[in-house]
């Protein structure tokens, strides 16, 4: 019964965790510089689903925003995502 308890507070932990992560948003100057950034001139394409709060594969580059030094970004399969420079965490997806 304890090892049960456990497990069941261990799983709201991380479910926290994960919703805290979603519900990051980057600020609106971050935003909108990534939205208006040139796109590579090759495309970016990896076989891992895109997840906020996962990290990039290390194949992929990515790049400072100016005057933010808390973000990056990159477009991967076809998609602008910010994320956290040091950990590669993806912070959000731009629709």
């Amino acid at each position: 019964m304890k090892l049960r308890t456990v497990g069941i507070a261990t799983a709201v932990v991380m479910a926290s965790g994960v919703a805290f992560a979603q519900s990051a948003t980057a600020p609106e100057k971050v935003i909108t510089f990534v939205q208006k950034a040139p796109a590579p001139k090759e495309r970016i394409v990896v076989k891992e689903k895109v997840v906020v709060g996962q990290p990039l594969p290390d194949t992929v580059v990515v790049t400072p925003i100016p005057d933010e030094t808390g973000y990056a970004y990159a477009i991967v399969n076809d998609e602008r995502v910010i994320v956290e420079p040091s950990t590669r965490k993806v912070i959000q997806v731009i629709q």
